[in-house]
């Protein structure tokens, strides 16, 4: 998420590492691609029905001495990873090409003679990594048929056909892209569709956004807004747990206690309103972590909020 407030992109040695060993091994496997029956396709598992997460493909072309690859374009994307303007435009500055011109659906695009593939290979993984935002290359899987496709197990990956999808089995969880996988969003309108996806996930129906942007959920008969911060990379979970408190040292102190005794979640004194907050992280951003803190934020306010309510005589939402 690009926010000139945060200092810029955080180092991931573990995962840059990764990235350029994913890079070696996928160019040596392309180069073997020499028959047009070899396919490959790297992807994020997923099982949503409005659309797909990001993928790529490739193929053994002509008579043996190139190879096509492409990256997933919007035609295709679920409304989590759609392209933004200048996403689009990092794709096409690296060398990929959306033919779309005759108005059929087209993925972007980019073929390489196979003698010099390592550059379409690194040009796929600039796309999946920087573009599409995916943290780590091990939570894509893999598929692969034709001559050269017993070699893709050298890609380290996890084959598709391996990974549990729903309906197989009560004791296998579904394949959902967005519970297994982190991702690094390089805007905040792209952690903003994350986030909302995620709690479709949770709830089985989409969150409302209200006028800020916010996504607006409901616990103990009140308002809980999960927000995408405008000024960090970071999404909060928001409640007003308390109003019209008698005394603001009073309450100070019970909050204060709050605080001490409680690791995620806190509490803070707003005019003569209490409010109780989580952030998670945005960047990376894990929808599993986004689940779990729910989980936290929720049981701390059972817990916590009528009893807070009746030591500063104040009232609840």
């Amino acid at each position: 998420m690009t926010n000139p407030s945060h200092g810029g992109t955080p180092a991931d040695e573990t995962c840059s590492e990764a990235w350029s060993a994913f890079e070696v091994l996928l160019g040596d496997h392309l180069a073997t691609m020499l028959d047009v029956e070899d396919h490959l396709i790297v992807e994020i598992p997923d099982g949503g029905a409005s659309g797909t997460a990001p993928y790529a493909q490739f193929a053994g072309c002509g008579d043996g001495s190139t190879v096509h690859g492409e990256v997933t374009s919007n035609a295709y994307l679920g409304a989590a990873f759609l392209l933004d303007e200048d996403e689009e435009l990092l794709l096409d500055d690296a060398g990929f090409v959306l033919a779309d011109d005759d108005g059929t659906p087209a993925n972007w695009s980019s073929e390489e003679d196979v003698t010099v593939v390592r550059a379409l290979a690194s040009r796929v993984v600039f796309a999946l990594r920087q573009v599409f935002g995916i943290a780590h290359p091990h939570l894509m899987t893999y598929q692969a048929w034709g001559p050269a496709a017993s070699g893709a197990r050298r890609l380290g990956l996890c084959p598709t056909a391996d990974v549990p999808v729903e309906g197989e089995g009560a004791d296998q969880a579904p394949r959902t892209g967005l519970r297994k996988t982190a991702y690094k969003p390089k805007t905040r309108a792209r952690l903003l569709r994350l986030v909302g996806r995620a709690l479709e996930e949770r709830y089985g129906v989409a969150s409302p956004l209200d006028d800020d942007e916010d996504y607006l959920l409901r616990h103990l008969d009140q308002p809980v807004w999960v927000r995408v911060r405008q000024d960090q990379p970071a999404v909060e979970i928001l409640a007003r747990v308390t109003h019209d408190v008698r005394s603001l040292r009073g309450t100070a102190v019970e909050i204060g206690i709050l605080n001490r005794d409680h690791l995620w979640v806190k509490w803070e004194l707003r005019d003569r309103a209490v409010f109780q907050t989580l952030v998670v992280p945005g960047f990376p951003f894990a929808p599993l972590h986004l689940a779990a803190m729910l989980d936290v934020f929720e049981a701390a306010m059972t817990a916590t909020r009528d009893d807070l309510a009746l030591r500063v005589g104040g009232r609840t939402a």
